[in-house]
């Protein structure tokens, strides 16, 4: 479901924003913003990955399950390693080419040519401190969705979490980044609908993030099927 709130406009939950410390910011919100910006555009994604993650359905239905993905480029293997708590000894293995992947900072993070920043307040975790803004989009056109707010990171001035909403189905949600070896990945996404039936809530949980200089071609191509021995002569 959240790939389909981030791609389609159905949304995740946000998650309840961050205490607000009353302590001052030696930078002002402008410079903040503007160091934002500049943090996108400097941005390097990782071309070659691997990483697992668990989805978690409740509400209309309950599901759990556990993947691992191996990209290259546009080229995906998905693995179902487990399903329900029962981890399976030859995993589902899907292929795809040329596909999308949705969890990044470049196809989520807020842009500022595109939405109006306003500064919320600091947040203190020890001390480190972030940078939490709402967001209200510059124009008035329709969008699939609109984000809500950014909490920026005070070290890397990367968004940390990002909340996002949608008119459409009741939807709303959030997805968080963190530093992974050199690169700034999604940590966690939360995803809450109002569907037939009920309301639906997902939650997807990132770990054990590889970089690879290359994987091998054969990681993407289709397993064979086993061969099924004639049957037994009468």
């Amino acid at each position: 479901m959240i790939a389909l709130l981030v791609a389609a406009a159905l949304t995740a939950s946000p998650s309840p924003a961050p205490a607000r410390s009353p302590v001052a910011t030696a930078l002002s919100p402008a410079s903040i913003v503007a160091k934002y910006g500049a943090a996108l555009k400097a941005l390097r994604e990782p071309r070659v990955f691997t990483v697992e993650y668990t989805l978690v359905q409740t509400g209309t239905r309950t599901l759990e399950q556990s993947h691992r993905i191996f990209r290259s480029g546009s080229d995906e293997r998905d693995e179902t390693l487990a399903v329900n708590g029962t981890r399976s000894t030859s995993p589902v293995v899907r292929i795809f080419r040329s596909r999308p992947y949705r969890y990044t900072v470049a196809a989520l993070g807020p842009k500022p040519a595109a939405y109006t920043f306003t500064f919320a307040g600091p947040h203190r975790d020890g001390k480190h401190v972030d940078y939490v803004f709402d967001l209200a989009p510059k124009d008035a056109k329709p969008r699939a969705f609109t984000f809500t707010q950014v909490t920026i990171d005070g070290l890397s001035f990367l968004p940390s979490a990002i909340g996002f909403v949608t008119g459409a189905h009741g939807g709303r949600g959030s997805v968080t980044f963190g530093k992974s070896d050199h690169f700034w990945v999604a940590r966690s996404a939360a995803a809450e609908a109002e569907v037939p039936g009920g309301v639906a809530r997902e939650r997807l949980a990132f770990a054990r993030w590889r970089f690879p200089p290359a994987l091998p071609a054969s990681t993407f191509s289709a397993p064979r099927r086993l061969m099924t021995p004639p049957p037994a002569s009468p």
